[in-house]
């Protein structure tokens, strides 16, 4: 966001003055759906579109999963938002994939939008992979072969959860079936991590030494600098479940802890889902306050489902943005279902908010130098801040762009 700012030069006496006027924000506002339903053209019978979504992080891109399109081959498709309005943008199948592969089981999105990640753990009888596409020239295409981690030992099912880090080059891939299987059907599991340069390589296989039987290890997030991923076993320890951190120095990855709350009550399964430096929550809206955690409006709930939608199997969230799924919306016969994926949407309650948090922040700029400089605020303190670089100092800041 871009506020109307003068060109100020950076005076210590002028900036303290600022600072100290600005006003506190008021309580953030709630989010309201955005236009119809995204439903991807083309579908070739029940394609369960929604069982998984990503959000780019500048809520311009939405790619929604439908395994089970053209007979569980599955595909994904992305969908752009221009201006106000979602428009079916893409579909993408990878074409070295199982004739029965899931692809887009699960579902991720680099944060600039332009490299995606879809898993399809049915793959290959099991064993499962990963695909990556890529934003060229307006076009998104696959960039290469497969990602398949190597040392699987079994039906891994790899591709049941997928990530990416922001700039789309780091990529984690869960397989919970790994090293599989004990009297109820669970796996070990493991995470493989591939790197992108010029082409993708494997950098490492993660499994937890200290999990407790076999816990499912395959749920996966990456930092923004992909130098931090948790991968989360449900089944971990009876039921009770956990979730294990692992760090890249080197390019080599290490674990550094394993994480499970005390206060769990029976059979919890922590760690079905992890994610990390992430600010969202579900079909339910929560927002944190003074280490206080608490509902923000009512739940989301679109106006135009058809039947059992199921809405909130996937969500993706970022700052005013929303994406939630439902794979059975439409279900045209028993057992099968059309699905569809809907935008969700709140005003922003700040015109210069550049950390997304509801409170307005202070842009400074030296005409001078044209160095910019920004004031991370919470109401009259300054909470943090920085340079996001030196333009021309032939421009000018003429306006802002609110989000979303």
């Amino acid at each position: 966001m871009w506020p109307v700012e003068q060109r100020i030069p950076l005076v210590g006496a002028v900036l303290l003055c600022a600072a100290l006027l600005w006003p506190e924000q008021p309580a953030r506002a709630q989010f309201t759906q955005q236009g119809p339903k995204l439903v991807g053209g083309n579908a070739i019978g029940a394609a369960e579109q929604g069982r998984s979504v990503a959000l780019s992080a500048d809520s311009s891109w939405v790619i929604v999963g439908g395994p089970t399109d053209n007979n569980n081959a599955g595909a994904v498709w992305f969908f752009v938002r221009s201006g106000r309005t979602w428009v079916s943008f893409q579909k993408l199948s990878a074409t070295d994939a199982g004739a029965h592969a899931q692809q887009g089981y699960s579902v991720a999105l680099s944060a600039d939008g332009t490299t995606a990640i879809e898993g399809g753990p049915p793959d290959n009888g099991n064993t499962g992979a990963a695909w990556v596409f890529t934003l060229s020239n307006g076009v998104w295409s696959p960039q290469t072969t497969k990602l398949v981690g190597s040392n699987a030992k079994g039906s891994a099912q790899q591709g049941t959860r997928v990530a990416l880090s922001a700039d789309g080059n780091t990529a984690i891939v869960g397989g919970p079936y790994d090293n599989c299987c004990d009297s109820n059907g669970f796996g070990v599991g493991a995470a493989w991590v591939f790197t992108r340069s010029g082409g993708w390589f494997e950098e490492a296989k993660l499994v937890a030494s200290n999990a407790t039987g076999n816990a499912g290890q395959g749920s996966v997030a990456l930092s923004a600098d992909g130098n931090t991923a948790i991968v989360g076993g449900p089944f971990d320890n009876g039921f009770a479940g956990a979730a294990w951190v692992f760090t890249r120095k080197g390019g080599t990855w290490s674990q550094q802890a394993k994480l499970f709350g005390n206060d769990a009550m029976g059979n919890a399964e922590q760690g079905f889902s992890v994610a990390l430096s992430a600010d969202g929550g579900a079909a339910w809206v929560f927002t944190r306050s003074g280490g206080v955690w608490s509902q923000q409006g009512n739940k989301l709930v679109a106006s135009d489902a058809m039947g059992n939608a199921e809405q909130g199997y996937s969500v993706a969230l970022f700052c005013n943005a929303a994406i939630v799924g439902g794979l059975f919306d439409n279900s045209p016969a028993p057992g099968s279902a059309a699905g569809a994926a809907w935008a969700f949407v709140r005003p922003a309650t700040a015109t210069h908010d550049f950390s997304c948090d509801g409170m307005s922040d202070i842009l400074w700029w030296n005409s001078t130098t044209g160095q910019a400089v920004i004031w991370l605020m919470k109401g009259s303190s300054v909470v943090g801040g920085g340079s996001p670089g030196s333009p021309p100092t032939d421009w000018a800041i003429v306006g802002q762009r609110l989000q979303p």
